[in-house]
């Protein structure tokens, strides 16, 4: 019975630290689900819509630390991951990962979604 109770904790506790939720990531790492500013639930499979670029290249979708180009435009990816980035002095930010063109795609969630980089999953229309 004491055994029982131990791997239920531990498995409770190991799966709270696979969600990251907005302004709440304490820490840098990978984690399987994440809570957006709006209070969506984003998980790794869901799928997610590109906008257009702000200008001829993208701003908040990043490969390999450089602008991803238009041509991704009006697609739809899959999310292969969440990663927060950051120090506990500068604060961290989250980034929605997808693969399928070379290296992984990192995508600012938050400002990729407030500047029409990416599609609201919510919005009609």
């Amino acid at each position: 019975m004491k055994n029982i109770l131990i791997l239920l904790v531990f498995a409770t506790s190991f799966s709270q630290a696979q969600t990251a939720a907005y302004d709440k990531i304490k820490s840098a790492g990978s984690f399987k689900e994440y809570i957006t500013k709006q209070g969506i639930n984003l998980k790794v499979g869901d799928t997610i819509a590109i906008g257009y670029p702000l200008g001829k290249d993208f701003t908040f979708l990043t490969q390999g630390n450089q602008p991803v180009a238009a041509f991704l435009s009006n697609n739809k990816i899959v999310i292969s991951n969440f990663k927060a980035i950051g120090s506990t002095t500068r604060g961290f930010k989250i980034y929605a990962l997808f693969k399928g063109y070379g290296l992984p795609v990192y995508i600012d969630y938050e400002a990729a979604l407030e500047t029409g980089e990416i599609k609201d999953p919510f919005k009609k229309g």
